[in-house]
């Protein structure tokens, strides 16, 4: 991709990943958490405690203050294990024109029809192992690794990130 010259992302918010829990099963075949089917590779879902994003073959995480890891442990019935995730990882909300940012910043096509509003990725960006996660056409949040935060960000103005400006 040819790049637009300046990278215009009208909205970016960085905060922890408070309430993350990092889900394990040993079996991802049917794989539900009391209810609730999770998610296929690559998709999110909505449940009452927040989302659920698929992060690898049998790695799932749960995103949201509803989740609560002893209850979490108790409906996996022996399955799996819940580890606290949320120290290790950064929430970055972008706004804007976000495809043409996480394609700068990596190997990945972040314009690809099939990935829009409810799709995953884990995939590296700006040398980080990150999390995407589609939450509308214009609005995604990034999980960066913690330790890579500052990079990240400092990379993003490097390729021109420009709060706040439009056209």
């Amino acid at each position: 991709m040819i790049s637009k010259g300046r990278v215009i992302v009208t909205d970016m918010v960085i905060s922890p990943a408070h309430t993350l829990l990092s889900l394990d099963m040993w079996d991802a075949r049917g794989a539900k958490l009391g209810d609730i089917v999770l998610p296929a590779a690559g998709r999110a879902v909505t449940a009452a405690g927040g989302t659920i994003l698929r992060v690898g073959p049998k790695r799932w995480w749960l995103d949201g203050a509803g989740f609560v890891a002893s209850d979490v442990v108790a409906a996996l019935e022996g399955r799996g294990v819940v580890t606290p995730n949320a120290g290790g990882w950064r929430r970055v909300r972008l706004t804007g024109d976000w495809r043409d940012l996480i394609m700068q910043s990596g190997l990945f096509d972040a314009e690809d029809p099939a990935f829009g509003p409810g799709s995953v990725a884990m995939t590296t960006l700006c040398h980080a192992p990150c999390v995407v996660h589609v939450l509308a056409e214009d609005t995604c949040q990034v999980f960066v690794p913690a330790s890579y935060a500052g990079h990240v960000l400092a990379h993003w103005q490097h390729l021109g990130w420009q709060q706040g400006m439009a056209g």
